[in-house]
């Protein structure tokens, strides 16, 4: 099969198009083959600093839809041809989580799909039974790539974690991501007045035509002067995408008793957090609840129907991964890039 391997830590430089051997399938695995990957922010992260626990050289691509290939001797719930996507890690199915129907929660995660095993940049796939989910009909695959992990993170958070409600106030920032993106729209499906934090003026209109109601130019130094410049107590809820670089901005711009969820953290160095902010204003500071198997099979039909879309900024065959990375680097993107499996490559693969 064909995939991109990232050699060792660095630029997008060590991201590789190799030749491997197709995966086999042990007796609890599913062999997926990929139709379609999405390339997130989180794998420039990783790419760049192999946080502990990621194995090298590994196949990234943490999100990714396509069809059964073949299934373990084990397997009883999948079958040839059954269309699915992933979910981030591999659960035991023992835990207390688990047990419970929370699987995300998993205690004893055996596996991170392109961190500790190989990923979605690839032809072909092996997955653990337990990490898949159930792809309804009429989602096209660029689409279905971004369910998991962009649409699904968005919505799930915004939807479950922070509970929007008709007419709140909502920021979101790094609005024109694939995660802030869906974050923006679930909490217009809300009824809230959403705020968008972008760092590219060029980007103003195009987050204003997906529903901003207001859209903030901003490093993350004076989100909350311009906030409070046009709503003096500040919104009510806030879905931080971006981290280090924005959230004491962000808690500065929320009222006192409101709501800020940190999904995303694009700079991994140590942060200085203003806790005095959560004393004195009373915020509840949320992490991620990343997605759950409930927030998916509400999200698909939505997908499905139009509702809510996945914004795409383009797709690429395999051998372009590389290119992407430099694009999500350089913040050229507005959406989700997406790998293509069935677009043509014409780099010689080794």
């Amino acid at each position: 099969m064909r995939a991109v391997v990232l050699a060792a830590a660095g630029g997008p430089e060590q991201l590789h198009l190799r030749t491997l051997p197709d995966p086999v399938p042990g007796p609890d695995d599913v062999l997926v083959r990929v139709r379609a990957c999405g390339v997130a922010h989180r794998d420039l992260i990783e790419r760049r600093s192999a946080p502990l626990g990621m194995v090298l050289p590994i196949v990234q691509g943490h999100e990714f839809a396509g069809e059964v290939a073949a299934v373990g001797a084990n397997v009883t719930e999948w079958s040839v041809g059954d269309r699915v996507l992933n979910l981030y890690t591999a659960a035991c199915g023992q835990c207390e989580a688990c047990r419970a129907g929370e699987p995300r929660r998993c205690q004893a995660i055996t596996e991170a799909y392109g961190l500790t095993v190989n990923g979605g940049y690839a032809e072909l796939v092996r997955v653990h039974r337990s990490a898949l989910v159930r792809l309804i009909d009429g989602i096209a695959w660029p689409v279905a790539a971004t369910l998991m992990s962009a649409l699904g993170v968005g919505y799930n958070n915004v939807v479950h974690k922070a509970r929007v409600r008709p007419g709140e106030h909502v920021l979101v920032t790094g609005a024109s991501g694939g995660v802030g993106l869906a974050a923006l729209q679930a909490a217009k499906l809300r009824g809230a007045h959403v705020w968008a934090v972008t760092g590219s003026a060029a980007k103003e209109d195009r987050l204003r035509a997906m529903g901003a109601d207001e859209v903030i130019v901003d490093d993350g130094t004076t989100i909350h002067k311009q906030v409070r410049g046009k709503r003096r107590q500040g919104v009510d809820a806030a879905i931080d995408c971006v981290g280090s670089p924005t959230l004491n901005g962000t808690l500065r711009a929320v009222r006192p008793y409101g709501r800020v969820v940190a999904i995303g953290n694009v700079d991994p160095a140590p942060l200085q957090l203003n806790v005095g902010l959560l004393v004195v204003g009373a915020i509840d500071l949320l992490g991620s609840d990343n997605v759950t198997l409930e927030a998916l099979a509400e999200l698909m039909p939505l997908v499905r129907d139009g509702t809510l879309a996945a914004t795409i900024d383009e797709t690429i065959p395999l051998d372009r991964v590389a290119d992407a990375h430099r694009r999500l680097e350089a913040r050229e993107a507005f959406g989700r890039i997406v790998i293509n499996l069935s677009l043509p490559t014409t780099e010689f693969t080794q």
